[in-house]
């Protein structure tokens, strides 16, 4: 995980580099993608099959398995810049399951263990 941002990066506060397959809505259609880093505030993900706007506002969808179930989790969220292969989003306006789901994720030793199901 990183604390500081280089002199480039944005961001600040842990982040957790991950490779789960999530779904990103862009209002016009549900696309897939690949979750690659997630942290507080924001995440990046692997678009190299759409591109996304800077500006957009995007839906980030990750199917988690909590308490014996499948739930889908919605991060709703700004695209603050783009890649050629990807975007990085900040999350915006969080329920209280999204903001719990956050910490698991960044926090816990084995992230990949919420994320059980792939896509």
């Amino acid at each position: 995980m990183s604390e500081e941002p280089s002199p480039t990066e944005r961001r600040f506060g842990p982040r957790r580099v991950i490779d789960v397959k999530v779904f990103a809505n862009d209002g016009v259609e549900l696309r897939r993608c690949t979750l690659r880093d997630i942290g507080l505030q924001g995440a990046f993900i692997e678009t190299n099959n759409f591109p996304l706007a800077e500006g957009a506002e995007v839906e980030l969808v990750i199917r988690l398995h909590r308490e014996g179930k499948h739930v889908h989790c919605r991060f709703p969220a700004k695209v603050v810049r783009t890649k050629p292969d990807g975007a990085a989003l900040r999350f915006t306006e969080l329920d209280p399951l999204a903001q719990q789901v956050l910490v698991e994720l960044v926090y816990t030793n084995d992230p990949q263990q919420a994320i059980k199901a792939s896509y």
